[in-house]
């Protein structure tokens, strides 16, 4: 072997060992024998709400009582703060409310984020009202229909996680709401500023939660108390860490999460200290560190199955067996001493990443779970370079491809048909192991793919472990399928496809093969 390969293997181990420091692992980190007698690992029922009497109280008034000397059918109420303050969570807790149930006839949940859609926006709206289906992209159509069914009601939508900053968008997505009954409400979430500006609506900043608010949130997390009454010997120490979560929700949630199986009061002085909670931040950045040492007190098995996770673009929803079955075949839950299945073993994961708030069930679709993006961006700094989740067009005029080569996990993202030239970069991801085509918008859309893109795509990735074309119009797979000796997970749920070819008997490693919905 040349000196120079020496060098270069050296240099990768270095970079290996570096990283392993960085994440904090270290070997035997979760006493085996000890597994069982920790807390419950399961999601909990319904999360305590605590704090925000002010805001709920004001903004319930705004969405019960109607607007004196006002004439305006509707009303914006917009709710803005940092990521991680809780606006979802208020925004839930009123949506939710008993007395704001009988105020409204029709009620809408959709979460938007980056992305501001009018088509989808107003597609999911429908389907929420209606409990139908929609298909089609005619906005027109769509946004007769929502008129129609919102005429003369009193309705309430919350639009949650709003990023958009461009007026004509804003007002081409209120054209249906206009003919409501007086009295209809939109709340809308956001962090920006700007976006507060295009509602031309006074907002509701969303202080910091108080310290003894704060204090009972991380308790609850942590010990499922409401107080540190039962448990006096973390009282003093819960306290101090409380103060360093400087009054965010998300952060004395996580760490509550992450202190759940510390027993020991010395354990949390071990958290409480950690050079973590020193790193620079920024005004909108704050709960960054907290999240990363939260991720630092996940046992090594948990990290893995939390940073795949990058691999889904933010506010993705996924069920629990899916995403099982995926660590499966990326062989996370491999070599585990345990009695229990590889899927049994994958529930409890699962339950353990949700107890410590790392996922969280769908505001929607209760089936389903989700990731907060702020999450979301710490599990992609996790992965660094080696996983991509990108839409149909970034690839295409991505030229850094020597990063590419690097991927390990890939998701492509896509909303409507998709040329050729946008998939030929994932060519050049040699090594990658996860190609998930996602879909986003509401349900009836289909990902076109032709036969020679799906072709050239299997016979590139030669090293695949999980392949996923779910909603894509396919008819036919490829022979060369059975050429992906390493395959483990397959899935073309909601295809077209009506038969499978005899290669797929080649697959000698394929653990899931999901045809569901298959024609």
């Amino acid at each position: 072997m040349s000196e120079t390969k020496v060098q270069e293997i050296n240099g990768r181990l270095e970079a290996i060992v570096t990283r392993k420091a960085h994440l904090n692992l270290r070997e035997n980190v979760v006493d085996k024998s000890n597994y069982t007698s920790k807390r419950i690992t399961t999601s909990l029922s319904e999360p305590q709400f605590f704090g925000r009497e002010e805001e709920v109280e004001q903004i319930l008034e705004l969405l019960i009582n109607e607007v004196e000397n006002s004439n305006a059918t509707l009303s914006i109420v917009p709710i803005v703060g940092m990521g991680g303050i809780g606006k979802t969570a208020l925004a839930q807790q009123l949506y939710n409310d008993a007395k704001v149930n009988r105020c409204f006839e029709m009620r809408a949940w959709v979460c938007v984020s980056d992305v501001f859609d009018v088509l989808d926006i107003t597609k999911t709206i429908l389907r929420s009202i209606t409990g139908l289906p929609y298909e089609g992209k005619n906005l027109n159509e769509f946004q007769v229909k929502l008129r129609d069914n919102l005429f003369g009601k009193k309705f309430l939508v919350v639009l949650d996680d709003i990023w958009n900053e461009k007026y004509e968008k804003w007002t081409d997505l209120l054209k249906p709401f206009v003919v409501g009954a007086r009295g209809s409400k939109i709340i809308v979430t956001t962090r920006n500023d700007a976006v507060v500006s295009v509602t031309k609506a006074p907002p509701i900043p969303l202080k910091e939660l108080s310290l003894d608010d704060c204090t009972s949130l991380l308790a609850f997390h942590a010990l499922e108390a409401t107080n540190f009454k039962s448990h006096p010997e973390f009282e003093t120490i819960g306290k101090k860490i409380a103060k360093r979560c400087k009054g965010l929700p998300l952060a004395a949630k996580m760490l509550g999460g992450a202190l759940r199986n510390k027993m020991k009061p010395s354990e949390w002085e071990d958290t409480l200290n950690n050079l973590i909670w020193d790193l620079p931040t920024t005004k909108n950045d704050e709960v960054l560190p907290i999240m990363k040492l939260s991720y630092v007190h996940l046992p090594s098995y948990l990290k893995r199955c939390f940073s795949y996770c990058a691999v889904f673009p933010k506010d993705y929803e996924i069920e629990r067996d899916e995403l099982v079955l995926l660590w499966i075949a990326e062989g996370f839950l491999d070599g585990q001493k345990t009695k229990k299945t590889k899927l049994e073993l994958g529930w409890n994961y699962f339950d353990e990443l949700v107890s410590r708030s790392f996922l969280q069930k769908s505001s929607v679709d209760t089936s389903k779970f989700s990731m907060h993006d702020l999450l979301n961006d710490l599990a992609k700094s996790i992965e660094g370079g080696i996983c991509f989740s990108t839409g149909e067009s970034q690839l295409a005029i991505n030229e850094d491809y020597a990063s590419l080569q690097r991927a390990r996990y890939a998701s492509f993202i896509w909303s409507q048909f998709v040329k050729s030239k946008c998939l030929r970069p994932y060519h050049d991801m040699k090594v990658l192991r996860s190609l998930i085509l996602v879909r986003i918008g509401p349900s009836g859309n289909s990902l076109l793919i032709s036969d020679k893109v799906l072709h050239d795509l299997l016979t590139n990735l030669k090293f695949l472990r999980v392949f996923s074309l779910c909603h894509c119009r396919i008819v036919e797979v490829p022979n060369c399928v059975g050429e992906l000796k390493h395959l483990r997970y397959l899935n073309f749920s909601n295809t077209s496809i009506r038969r499978l070819p005899e290669s797929i008997g080649d697959l000698c490693k394929l653990q899931a093969l999901i045809l569901r919905g298959c024609h």
